[in-house]
């Protein structure tokens, strides 16, 4: 067995605990940790899929889509549609999630700026992506 097929079920394994981590915090009203779980659940869904392409990426946010999107490009399926929707919607979350920041002379934190209902569709994304990857990677006899 390859060393990209090995990384890319860890990367799946993670990704899956991730998701549950996610649903976790969303359940105990921890809207910044849902997100942020959410995020890294599908970013570590891509790089699986971006291994079974024998790509090494070490990159997140915008570039991680742009690199997902031009290895997948010649054999784009519309459920990719899903995955670029859901790294979408979580990058733009993801620093917010972590750490205070500063917006119109303003100090916000996490929790000033993650709702319920962000961290619901976050999840919410996130699963839906997790199963297109698993069906990739499924047939792709990786898991």
């Amino acid at each position: 067995m390859s060393l990209f097929v090995k990384f890319a079920r860890k990367y799946f394994e993670e990704s899956e605990k991730d998701l549950e981590r996610a649903i976790r915090a969303l359940n105990l009203d921890d809207y910044p940790q849902a997100i942020f779980y959410a995020q890294q659940s599908v970013e570590k869904g891509v790089k699986a899929m971006l291994e079974v392409r024998r790509k090494v990426v070490y990159n997140h946010g915008p570039e991680l889509i742009g690199i997902f999107s031009e290895t997948f490009s010649n054999e784009w399926k519309k459920e990719y549609d899903i995955i670029v929707e859901a790294l979408e919607y979580l990058t733009e979350y993801y620093t917010r999630a972590r750490y205070p920041f500063l917006l119109k002379g303003e100090v916000y934190g996490p929790s000033d700026i993650v709702s319920r209902e962000i961290a619901e569709k976050g999840v919410k994304l996130a699963r839906k992506a997790i199963e297109v990857i698993r069906d990739f990677l499924r047939r792709n006899s990786i898991i």
